[in-house]
């Protein structure tokens, strides 16, 4: 029997957010400053005191392995639209699903990022801050947000993120809904 006929005929596709905005390089340049500061700065607290030594250097180990476990989730973790659900899981940041019918509207361009990114029913994707986000997507019915540790932190009307291929992106959503 031929396996493909069992597949079903799910359209899926993925669009990276990491690859325009200097992310990589900006991490590896911080993983390199990191090191290098790493070695100086423990090299003079364990002449001057081993327990801090030891304490900067955990520290530093633990922040090192941060960065590169959010990197790696970065990198592996596209936003996905699929089944009518649009997926996005920037880095090590909780997984949000959106229902396509559930969006109301989405920007682009001429966003009002600086004055509303603070506001509590407004959630910020974009990597670093760097640059402002391509796109900001209303929704019609708020979804409950989830803080680093899976507790509910509030609802979310609005949620502010960028996508490397913006013009097929927003076909893909506009298609869909």
């Amino acid at each position: 029997m031929n396996s493909s006929i069992l597949k079903s005929e799910v359209e899926e596709k993925y669009f990276t957010y990491h690859k325009k905005s200097g992310y990589i390089g900006f991490i590896g340049a911080m993983i390199f400053v990191l090191i290098l500061e790493s070695v100086g700065v423990s090299f003079l607290l364990y002449n001057w005191n081993p327990f801090l030594h030891w304490l900067h250097l955990i520290i530093c180990i633990l922040l090192l392995i941060f960065l590169i476990w959010d990197t790696r989730a970065v990198i592996k973790n596209p936003i996905l639209i699929e089944n009518g659900q649009l997926s996005m899981k920037i880095g090590i940041r909780p997984r949000i699903l959106i229902d396509i019918e559930n969006i109301e509207e989405i920007k682009s361009g001429g966003i009002n990022y600086e004055a509303d990114r603070k506001k509590k029913e407004v959630l910020d994707l974009s990597l670093l801050g760097f640059d402002g986000p391509t796109f900001e997507i209303v929704l019609i019915e708020p979804i409950k947000n989830k803080d680093f540790f899976g507790k509910e932190s509030g609802s979310i009307r609005r949620i502010f993120f960028s996508v490397d291929e913006k013009d097929e992106f927003y076909r893909m959503i506009k298609r869909e809904s």
